[in-house]
């Protein structure tokens, strides 16, 4: 019989908020901005390309097979400019959010997992309970477990 096992649990990682960590975290919010905006560009200007060539093969005569490409073109461009929109008003949240965070109110950035043993006869709960790791501009300040 087994008497224990090895089993994999959750730590946070909290940061305590500098005013370094909301530059750092401002600017890495500003890097994701710049490129959902360069990938909805890129978006368009593939979108116009694809459409342009089918109207170039079709030579004036549009089929309703060019049609019906040409529709599904614009649907998927839609689509993917609807999710990126998306994705940059949740960036903006965060930013006014991170803007409006205290100095030195703590956040959790991550989590990440840690080995664990546990043995017959312990509380798997209290075992399992995750810990937390507390830093401060990136440097370690406390390791609770």
């Amino acid at each position: 019989m087994v008497e224990s096992i090895q089993l994999i649990r959750q730590i946070a990682v909290r940061a305590i908020v500098t005013e370094n960590f909301k530059n750092q975290v401002s600017n890495e919010i500003q890097r994701n901005l710049q490129q959902i905006d360069a990938e909805l560009q890129q978006l368009e200007f593939k979108g116009k390309r694809a459409i342009s060539e089918i109207e170039k093969r079709a030579q004036g005569a549009m089929t309703q097979d060019a049609r019906v490409q040409i529709e599904t073109i614009r649907g998927q461009v839609e689509q993917e400019k609807m999710r990126l929109l998306q994705l940059k008003e949740e960036m903006m949240g965060q930013n006014q959010a991170l803007t409006e965070l205290p100095i030195g109110s703590v956040v959790t950035q991550f989590t990440v997992e840690n080995p664990v043993e546990v043995r017959i006869g312990e509380n798997i709960f209290q075992r399992l309970e995750g810990g937390e790791i507390l830093v401060k501009d990136g440097i370690i300040q406390e390791i609770r477990i």
